[in-house]
């Protein structure tokens, strides 16, 4: 009797481990994969809803990353971003980190920039030899306007890029967010920042 007894008190315990091991793994909350919040961020990126966006970063809208001066600026990175897709590659998490390799296909800013500056000056030069003064206004009137069409035409040279994303577990929004670097928002723009600090 003695023996019955022990071994169903053991049982008992048994029992009540396995229940509260259950009971903490249930509290523990569920996350999407982080390809998810990847694919988020670039879902709001084709719809140019850039405070979307910024949700699925670990700054958020605190940052100012997706903040401009004026509108025609807003509408340049809209143009841009817009056009920005991606592929994934891979995906693998580590505790509350993750990284996410991708090939991010946008706008070769570069190219564009080039072939603006060539373009604009050739304007500026020929308006200079016929005597028109052009002013600072209409020099950034002509800038936003070259920018805007070379932007949206259909054949605008694109680049593709392999990136790393790297993404942390937000225990208050229940997600994986980006970590929103300088690499990672190069590599989203064209290496638009790394050129403008030249």
């Amino acid at each position: 009797m003695k023996k019955l007894f022990h071994s169903s008190r053991y049982l008992s315990l048994l029992i009540v481990f396995v229940l509260m091991i259950s009971v903490s793994a249930c509290s523990e909350p569920n996350y999407p994969k982080p390809e998810e919040s990847v694919k988020g961020f670039f879902d709001a990126l084709s719809k140019s809803d850039l405070k979307t966006a910024e949700t699925y970063t670990a700054s958020g809208s605190a940052s100012g990353q997706f903040d401009f001066s004026d509108s025609e600026e807003e509408k340049i990175a809209q143009l841009m971003l817009a056009k920005t897709g991606y592929e994934l590659v891979s995906s693998e998490e580590n505790g509350d980190k993750a990284t996410v390799k991708i090939k991010v296909t946008s706008l070769d800013m570069s190219a564009i920039f080039e072939a603006m500056m060539t373009d604009l000056i050739d304007q500026m030069t020929e308006a200079a030899f016929s005597g028109e003064e052009i002013t600072d206004e209409q020099s950034q009137e002509m800038t936003m306007k070259y920018l805007e069409e070379s932007m949206s035409k259909s054949d605008a040279p694109v680049q593709t890029n392999d990136l790393t994303v790297t993404l942390n577990k937000d225990k208050g929004k229940k997600m994986w967010v980006i970590v929103d670097d300088d690499t990672f928002l190069n590599g989203i723009t064209g290496n638009l920042n790394e050129m403008l600090e030249q």
